[in-house]
C-alpha cells in the first residue's frame, strides 16, 4: 500500500514539472552561439535569464483560474464505423491560453492525435477528432492530458482531467435499414441480392377476395363462391410466431482471418441481421453459442428488446482454439428448444474431421428442427480460383485449392442427404445470402 502511495505521489509530482517551449529552446541554442562569439559570462547570464522567467512564466500560467477538460462521445459503437469524439475545454483565466491535447484511448485502438489550440480568456472551445474502432467489445477511455502554455510562451503546464468512461463497440449493423420483410425484398437488389422467383406461398389464411385469371383454383373458397355467386379465392400469408435458432461456433476454425477480421466477426453480423429479419417479420430468435461446450444461450424470443439482449449476450464471444462439439450442443439445443424451428448453425468446413462430426451430428435435429449450416469460406479463394498460375508454384496451389473445394462440396452434399439445408458463402455474401435462404423457407412454408 505504501509503495503505490509513493508511486502515485512520485507520479503526480512528475506531471508537474514545466515543459520548455520551442521558444525556450531557440533561446538556449542562440546562447549556445553566443558562447562561441563572445564569452561565456553571457550566456550564464542569459541562460539565468531564462530560467527565471521561465519560473515566473509556470507560476503565471493557471494563476487566477484554471482549464477544464470534458469528453463527450457516444456510449456505444459499430465495429470499423468513424465516430467523433468532442474535447470541452473551458478557459476561466482572464487571458488566453495555447494548449496541446491528447486523449487516451483505449489501448487496443490507434491513439487519438494531438490536438493544439488557442482559447480566449473566459470563453470555452471544443475540438473533435475521428476514431473507427478495430474490434467488438468492452472498452473504456482513458484521462485526458493538456499542456497548457504559460502566458510568456516558456514553458508549458502538464495537467491531466481525471475522466474516465465504458464504452462497448457492437459488430457493424448499418445494412438493417427494413422495417418488415416487404421493404427488405424491394431494397434488396440494392444489397446486390439476385430476385428470388417463390414457388410456393405460406400457409396462413390472410382474407378472400374475387378471383382474376391466373389464380390458382384450388385456392378457390366454394362456400364464399356460392354466397356470393361469382369465384371467391382465398389468399394465405407467411407464417408468423415461428423461431429462429442460430448457432453460432467459436472453435479453432472460426479464428481464421478474411479480409482483415475473423469468420467468427463475419457469423456474428449475419447473425444479428437475421435475428434482425426474422423480428421484424413476426417470428421469434435465439442464440447459442457453442464450441468444446456451450458458451452462451439465449432462448428464443419476439420481444422488442430481443435484439439487444442478443447484441449483449454475444459482446464478448472470441474464437477457442478448440475443437467444436457439434453433437453436445445441438443435444442442448434439442432440450432446450422443443417446437420445430429453422436452426442455422454457422461454422466452417476446412478439414474433414470437422466435416465428419457436424454429418453425425446434424441428423440429431431431424425430424423435429429443419438445420441449416452456413460454411464460410475465404474469399481469397475465389480471387484466386480467377488468376491464371503463371508459374509452378501457382499450379500446385491451384490443384490444393479445387481438391479442398471438392472436399467442401461433398460435405456439403452428405449434409442435403442428412435432411439440412448447406450454403457455401464467401464473407461478404454471409448476411445477405442467409437473409434469402430464410425467406425461401418462410415463402415455401418448409417450418
Amino acid at each position: 500500500m505504501a509503495e503505490r502511495e509513493a508511486k502515485e505521489h512520485s507520479q503526480r509530482l512528475w506531471e508537474r514539472l514545466p515543459i520548455p517551449t520551442n521558444l525556450t529552446l531557440c533561446l538556449m541554442i542562440l546562447g549556445v552561439g553566443f558562447a562561441v562569439l563572445l564569452s561565456w559570462k553571457m550566456v550564464l547570464g542569459l541562460d539565468l535569464g531564462i530560467l527565471v522567467f521561465s519560473v515566473v512564466d509556470y507560476t503565471l500560467t493557471l494563476k487566477g483560474g484554471e482549464i477544464q477538460g470534458q469528453r463527450v462521445c457516444p456510449r456505444h459503437f459499430s465495429v470499423g464505423t468513424e465516430n467523433s469524439i468532442e474535447i470541452l475545454l473551458r478557459n476561466t483565466l482572464p487571458s488566453r491560453r495555447r494548449v496541446r491535447v491528447r486523449d487516451q484511448t483505449p489501448a487496443e485502438w490507434a491513439a487519438a492525435p494531438v490536438l493544439k489550440a488557442v482559447i480566449p480568456g473566459r470563453s470555452s472551445l471544443n475540438l473533435d477528432y475521428q476514431v473507427a474502432p478495430p474490434e467488438r467489445g468492452e472498452y473504456r477511455f482513458g484521462e485526458i492530458f493538456l499542456r497548457v502554455e504559460g502566458p510568456l510562451g516558456l514553458v508549458s503546464r502538464p495537467m491531466r482531467v481525471s475522466t474516465s468512461e465504458e464504452i462497448r463497440v457492437y459488430p457493424s449493423l448499418q445494412p438493417l435499414r427494413c422495417a418488415d420483410l416487404a421493404t427488405y425484398r424491394r431494397v434488396a437488389h440494392q444489397w446486390g441480392l439476385r430476385p428470388t422467383r417463390w414457388r410456393g406461398e405460406g400457409r396462413e389464411f390472410e382474407s378472400l377476395r374475387e378471383y382474376v385469371e391466373g389464380d390458382d383454383p384450388r385456392r378457390i373458397h366454394w362456400k364464399a363462391t356460392a354466397r356470393f355467386d361469382r369465384p371467391i379465392v382465398q389468399q394465405y400469408q407467411t407464417e408468423k410466431n415461428q423461431i429462429v435458432m442460430i448457432l453460432l461456433d467459436v472453435g479453432r476454425l472460426m479464428s481464421a482471418v478474411s479480409e482483415g477480421k475473423t469468420k467468427l466477426d463475419y457469423a456474428l453480423e449475419a447473425a444479428l441481421h437475421l435475428a434482425h429479419t426474422a423480428l421484424v417479420g413476426g417470428d421469434q430468435a435465439g442464440i447459442l453459442a457453442f464450441a468444446d461446450r456451450v458458451i452462451s444461450f439465449i432462448p428464443p424470443k419476439k420481444t422488442v428488446a430481443q435484439l439487444q439482449f442478443i447484441l449483449e449476450g454475444t459482446l464478448s464471444l472470441r474464437p477457442l482454439l478448440v475443437e467444436p462439439q457439434y453433437e453436445q450442443a445441438l443435444l442442448w439445443l434439442r432440450s432446450k428448444v422443443r417446437r420445430r424451428s429453422l436452426v442455422v448453425i454457422y461454422t466452417d468446413l476446412l478439414d474433414e474431421v470437422a466435416s465428419e462430426n457436424l454429418l453425425s451430428a446434424v441428423s440429431l435435429l431431424r425430424p423435429v428442427h429443419l438445420p441449416l449450416c452456413v460454411a464460410i469460406r475465404e474469399s481469397e479463394w475465389d480471387e484466386l480460383l480467377k488468376e491464371s498460375p503463371t508459374e509452378v508454384e501457382g499450379v500446385y496451389e491451384r490443384a490444393v485449392l479445387q481438391e479442398l473445394l471438392h472436399q467442401r462440396s461433398k460435405a456439403l452434399g452428405g449434409l442435403v442427404q442428412k435432411g439440412a439445408l448447406a450454403m457455401d458463402l464467401p464473407p461478404s455474401k454471409l448476411s445477405i445470402g442467409t437473409m434469402e435462404r430464410y425467406l425461401e423457407v418462410k415463402r415455401r412454408g418448409l417450418l
